[in-house]
């Protein structure tokens, strides 16, 4: 398989806040491959027979890089970003549309994955079988990991930090990104303006992922926030965050 996928060059590509060292032969994707490798690769094949088309498929193994699909489209990733402050967006990624879009293609992924037992459970973060209630998903949902066409998002990109998850708990740290919940000051730096109307996008997006009690995002959204806060004290900007969102729920709470 050494010489299999040669025939095109090698195009080094900007990788996400993770990985790099990535780059794109033809249409083929090679990545650096990590000890959570075979459970990811195990999950898209899984993803590729449901029938979810928003995956890169893999195409095998050469050296110590994956070879998998590339998936054509804008990817919105900014590299300037810091923790603390807005993740700057392009336009297409802001709209109404590409936001229902984003959590139709999240529900169809939970859709694929739900009843997915896996055999290798050697996971990045959480290297464990889901456990009942759980699912396998992305891990790190976000603009940056998804690809969009024609400002809709086709595909999420990226797959490294697959693992189990509560697909309510998927649901809420995907609405954190996505939406983007945060205070006027990020949303301003991630290109916001006017700012958007954050109770009303909320909405759209648990709507058009067909969440039947919309409001169970509430708790699950907090319950997300703090959950990257794990093991630490909250910092300044943590809770900073946590205020904003408790002053901001009763908002939420009307707009569900």
């Amino acid at each position: 398989m050494t010489h299999q996928y040669r025939r095109a060059q090698d195009v080094p590509l900007s990788g996400g806040r993770m990985t790099s060292g990535i780059v794109r032969r033809g249409e083929r994707l090679l990545r650096p491959m990590g000890p959570w490798s075979p459970a990811v690769h195990e999950y898209l094949r899984h993803l590729e027979a449901a029938g979810f088309e928003g995956s890169p498929r893999v195409l095998g193994i050469e050296g110590n890089r994956e070879v998998l699909t590339f998936i054509d489209g804008d990817v919105a990733v900014d590299p300037q970003w810091q923790p603390g402050h807005g993740h700057r967006l392009p336009p297409y990624a802001c709209t109404d549309l590409a936001l229902r879009g984003a959590a139709d293609l999240l529900r169809k992924l939970h859709s694929a994955a739900a009843g997915f037992q896996p055999a290798i459970t050697s996971y990045r973060f959480h290297p464990h079988p889901p456990r009942a209630g759980e699912i396998i998903s992305h891990g790190d949902l976000g603009p940056w990991n998804t690809v969009y066409r024609d400002g809709m998002p086709v595909a999420f990109i990226d797959w490294d930090s697959a693992q189990p998850a509560r697909p309510l708990a998927d649901l809420a740290d995907a609405a954190w990104t996505f939406v983007p919940l945060a205070p006027p000051g990020q949303l301003i730096e991630a290109g916001f303006n006017p700012l958007p109307d954050l109770p009303a996008r909320l909405h759209i997006f648990v709507d058009a992922y067909g969440l039947t009690d919309r409001k169970a995002i509430l708790p699950a959204l907090e319950r997300s926030m703090l959950a990257g806060t794990a093991g630490r004290p909250l910092n300044a900007v943590d809770a900073a965050s946590l205020r904003w969102l408790q002053g901001i729920s009763m908002d939420f709470a009307r707009a569900l």
